[in-house]
């Protein structure tokens, strides 16, 4: 009766679910309302699309630099104090960018919105979701990751309108202020594993089910009941496969996200009111597609299903370059929007599988690591050749090659082989 009792109480894993929720709905608001600042800076400063951009390229630097170092921190303090640490230095960010004047200030408060989304994003979202499910991984990081996409659907269009009507200033600092209300509190919710409240991963009993410290040689089944160390990872293949599948994503979203209402206003030529439906279009679709990619991640292999998302992303990007209209946009952002949103947990999740509990902070670290090099120079590289060229139609096509090699890197990254420490010797028969 009293294994009832305690079988029925809520899972406190689902708490840090509801905090990753919002930690990803506050960065959200920075990474994907940054485009719909940069037409009013644009006409404001008279600064060149390469120099509006620049900022990004640098906080997707910082955010690689920082990677390691996120890592550290989290598996050392846990992720209360890092998130906590975050969301100020992100709310503070958004409030200086809204008083800046000139393009040092510009490039400066970026820096410091930088350390804030690095602190409270997904590396320390993903740590924290990690380590209080196994069986449950995928699904529970999609639904914490539908907060990013709720900031484009709620959060955007509300900042467009604050522009329009109040100015970009206002809009900058009101996001700050709401980033410190609901950012804080909500940090303080965070608990660094299920141990430390006597309880197991997805809400297990003690005894109920056991997870093996060691496994017959050959290749891991994924669900990270092996705990990799740092070192055992980067010996891996998946795990270089994976760190540059993923960074060719990185290049592909950081760039889309910078550019995509330049392109969208100046390029296809559609006002800015239809741009910002696109975009909320996009996001809406992206909800459904993170949870159906939390479903299929817990039962199916995810290499295959991030391999797929991002061939879709390819389709995705050919109707955005060439574009003329409001429903090649449209189509462009339900497989866009579809595609990205099943890669997000999957991506996230993927790690744990492979690499375990344990050192999953210091091996997503590295990861992002790697990663991010390919991250930080899309934003700035698409700019450029859009000063060059005019247009972005170039840019989109270059796009769609790399989602499609991003692709074929995916489906290589099957789970590693286990380490010898993990390994036991078959039984010899007398």
């Amino acid at each position: 009766m009293a294994a009832l009792g305690q079988r029925r109480k809520p899972f406190y894993g689902w708490v840090i679910v509801g905090v990753g929720f919002f930690a990803q709905l506050l960065t959200g608001i920075s990474f994907q309302a940054f485009s719909t600042y940069l037409v009013p800076l644009g006409q404001e400063f008279g600064w060149s699309r390469t120099a509006l951009a620049g900022p990004r390229s640098i906080t997707q630097a910082e955010t690689a630099l920082l990677g390691p170092v996120d890592g550290y921190l989290v598996d050392r303090f846990g992720p209360r104090v890092v998130m906590t640490m975050g969301v100020v230095l992100l709310g503070l960010g958004m409030v200086l960018f809204g008083l800046m004047s000139n393009i040092w200030q510009y490039y400066a408060v970026n820096i410091v919105m930088g350390f804030g989304t690095s602190f409270a994003g997904i590396l320390v979202v993903s740590t924290a979701v990690n380590s209080w499910f196994r069986r449950k991984r995928t699904l529970a990081m999609a639904v914490t990751t539908i907060g990013f996409s709720l900031a484009g659907i709620i959060a955007v269009p509300i900042i467009v309108w604050i522009q329009t009507t109040m100015g970009w200033r206002t809009a900058a600092v009101a996001s700050g202020i709401t980033v410190w209300v609901i950012g804080i509190p909500a940090a303080m919710l965070l608990k660094r594993s299920p141990e430390k409240m006597g309880l197991l991963p997805d809400g297990d009993l003690p005894g109920q089910v056991e997870a093996p410290q060691t496994i017959s040689s050959g290749h891991s089944s994924g669900g990270g009941k092996l705990d990799f160390t740092l070192r055992e990872a980067l010996r891996s293949f998946s795990f270089w496969f994976i760190g540059i599948g993923n960074g060719l994503n990185i290049l592909i979203m950081s760039a889309v996200f910078v550019h995509l209402f330049v392109h969208l206003e100046q390029g296809v030529g559609i006002s800015r009111g239809s741009a910002a439906l696109a975009f909320t279009f996009m996001n809406a679709i992206n909800i459904a597609g993170r949870l159906v990619g939390g479903f299929l991640g817990d039962r199916y292999p995810k290499n295959l299903l991030l391999g797929a998302g991002m061939f879709g992303t390819a389709v995705s990007l050919v109707l955005l370059a060439f574009a003329t209209s409001i429903w090649p946009v449209l189509g462009f952002g339900a497989i866009y929007g579809f595609c990205w949103g099943m890669r997000t947990p999957l991506v996230n999740s993927i790690s744990g599988d492979y690499f375990g509990r344990a050192s999953y902070g210091k091996i997503t670290g590295v990861l992002q690591l790697l990663s991010s090099p390919l991250g930080f120079s899309g934003p700035v590289l698409a700019g450029l050749l859009a000063d060059i060229q005019g247009h972005y139609q170039t840019v989109f096509l270059t796009f769609t090659v790399l989602a499609t090699v991003s692709g074929v890197v995916f489906f290589l990254a099957r789970p590693p082989a286990v380490p010898e420490r993990l390994q036991v010797s078959e039984p010899t028969l007398p």
